[in-house]
């Protein structure tokens, strides 16, 4: 975090003597003693710093980013989060999970001392049970549980990892554009069969279009007759209508 700090504190400065010289030139500048062709090439090599100090600190930041992406999810290895368990005005959690899991897994070692800190996520909305964040003190016991999520198949519970707001991003662009059999996640990463047939685990949208160009996959998914173009032709009468007869009265 220094160097990154210290490195935009650099480029502050440079940018600021660079184009204050540059301006200076600028107003000094007489078409007969100072050609444009001077001004264009001082802007020039001035436009080409600016843009390889941008380029230096996107880089910086983006690295920081990743870092800190990397250390929340091995914070976050410990824990599962479970959807589609009821809910109840007046709940233990910890008992409900523990009842849940015992019920469905081959878990006897399972007890509510296993369970580090266990509650309900956002705010409750209409019926639909809010999903339950599990974290348990011992990883193993975790992997366990998590390695056995096919054993709830059927009664409504699913189980799902907990990831960063970036990973939950890529994996849900994943989902929409390859489809539920050819992604996944495991230990926070989110695993995508390539057209290679070949398992990637990627953590950033940039790596899942970089195996499946957004293009490609958009053109391939979309359904017939999607393009907003209606291909169905259109029917045009070529009847004349007929004139209103006019009725005369007579009195």
């Amino acid at each position: 975090m220094d160097s990154i700090l210290k490195s935009m504190d650099d480029l502050s400065q440079n940018f600021h003597k660079t184009m204050a010289e540059f301006q200076q030139n600028l107003q000094s500048a007489i078409p007969a003693t100072s050609p444009t062709s001077n001004i264009a090439a001082q802007f020039t090599a001035f436009r080409n710093f600016v843009m390889s100090a941008l380029s230096s600190l996107q880089g910086q930041v983006e690295l920081l980013c990743k870092q800190v992406d990397q250390q929340e999810t091995r914070c976050r290895r410990k824990i599962i989060l479970l959807h589609g368990v009821p809910e109840s005005s007046k709940e233990n959690v910890d008992a409900t999970i523990v009842k849940v899991l015992k019920e469905n897994l081959q878990v006897p070692e399972l007890s509510a001392v296993s369970i580090s800190r266990c509650h309900r996520m956002g705010q409750v909305v209409g019926e639909k049970p809010r999903p339950i964040l599990v974290k348990f003190c011992d990883l193993r016991l975790r992997n366990k549980v998590w390695f056995g999520k096919k054993s709830f198949k059927g009664t409504g519970i699913t189980l799902a990892e907990f990831l960063t707001k970036n990973r939950h991003e890529t994996f849900m662009a994943a989902r929409q554009q390859l489809g539920v059999s050819k992604c996944w996640t495991k230990d926070g990463l989110v695993v995508v069969i390539g057209p290679d047939g070949k398992r990637h685990s990627i953590t950033s949208k940039s790596e899942l279009y970089s195996i499946y160009p957004q293009s490609v996959t958009e053109s391939v998914n979309a359904p017939a007759g999607t393009s907003g173009i209606s291909t169905k032709p259109q029917i045009v009468s070529t009847q004349v209508p007929r004139s209103k007869r006019v009725v005369k009265k007579y009195v």
